[in-house]
């Protein structure tokens, strides 16, 4: 996607076999230790966007949300300054569309998307406002480990089954001890299925649900792979999508996870210590949503 890759200051620099990707460790922490991994999944509405907030205070986000400026809002709630990772799943609006503001407000110190460029305006805002950060350390969505803090960031790289952006979304693996989140953006069956028959995918604790919840985001084979005892469902209320499909959330709670969508119970939190202990909490009660 861009010519040029500028570096930014790292605690190591680790490579792994010939030709191996450049694995770099983010450290430094900027807020008071905490022992939990805080995860907050962003209401924001027909969209996606995740804060992961480390235990030694590093921060890592996952989209950017359709709306040009509600999650630089968020993060400044959330007393956000730098953030030192960025990941794009793939180049749609409803996951970049704040993501020119998001680079323009805070220091972000490095960045991932899946290098297939999209023809639209926010795209090429993107790109511009990539190109203007200062000291970015832009990465590949190879498959690589990164390290941001205690937290290890395993990017998992598209099967390449076809051209879509949606089947070349990036994988997100967080690695918080026994705890583990996972995250594929919009990932279509063909894709989710290829991760499989490579053997990528492990058991986890946490599943952000491929595609808001669409019936081609889900199958018995992934739900089964995953099996997460949290499965978190980033939709708008009443969209015109149809989305969740309910065979999808009846495939994930029949494989023994708890849903949890945005779309009822706005932002939703998870909390989760190195042992596998989690809790999962919302700001406010479920909502009831008409179909």
């Amino acid at each position: 996607m861009m010519a040029r890759t500028v570096t930014i200051a790292l605690l190591s620099i680790a490579l792994v076999g010939a030709g191996a990707a450049v694995n770099p460790t983010l450290a430094q922490s900027r807020t008071a230790p905490s022992p939990e991994l805080r995860i907050q999944q962003f209401d924001v509405g027909q969209g996606d966007a995740a804060l992961i907030t480390t235990p030694d205070g590093r921060r890592i986000l996952i989209d950017a949300g359709p709306n040009p400026d509600a999650v630089a809002a968020m993060l400044r709630g959330a007393g956000v300054d730098t953030i030192d990772l960025v990941v794009a799943s793939h180049n749609h609006a409803d996951h970049i569309g704040g993501m020119p503001q998001v680079l323009a407000a805070f220091v972000v110190r490095a960045y991932v998307e899946n290098g297939i460029p999209q023809a639209t305006g926010i795209y090429r805002r993107t790109v511009s406002a990539l190109e203007r950060e200062p000291g970015l350390l832009y990465l590949q969505a190879i498959d690589r480990t990164i390290t941001v803090g205690t937290v290890t960031v395993r990017i998992l790289s598209s099967p390449r089954v076809n051209n879509s952006q949606n089947n070349n979304s990036v994988g997100v693996l967080i690695e918080h001890g026994r705890f583990t989140a996972l995250y594929t953006g919009d990932s279509e069956l063909p894709e989710l299925a290829g991760w499989l028959q490579q053997g990528r995918i492990p058991r986890v604790t946490m599943v952000k649900v491929a595609h808001h919840g669409s019936r081609n985001g889900t199958a018995r084979d992934w739900v089964r792979a995953t099996s997460p005892a949290i499965a978190i469902v980033s939709v708008g209320a009443l969209n015109g999508h149809g989305h969740p499909a309910p065979q999808a959330e009846l495939l994930w709670t029949a494989g023994g996870a708890r849903v949890f969508r945005t779309d009822q119970w706005g932002t939703i939190e998870v909390s989760a210590t190195r042992d596998g202990r989690f809790s999962v909490g919302a700001p406010s009660p479920p909502r009831v949503n008409d179909r």
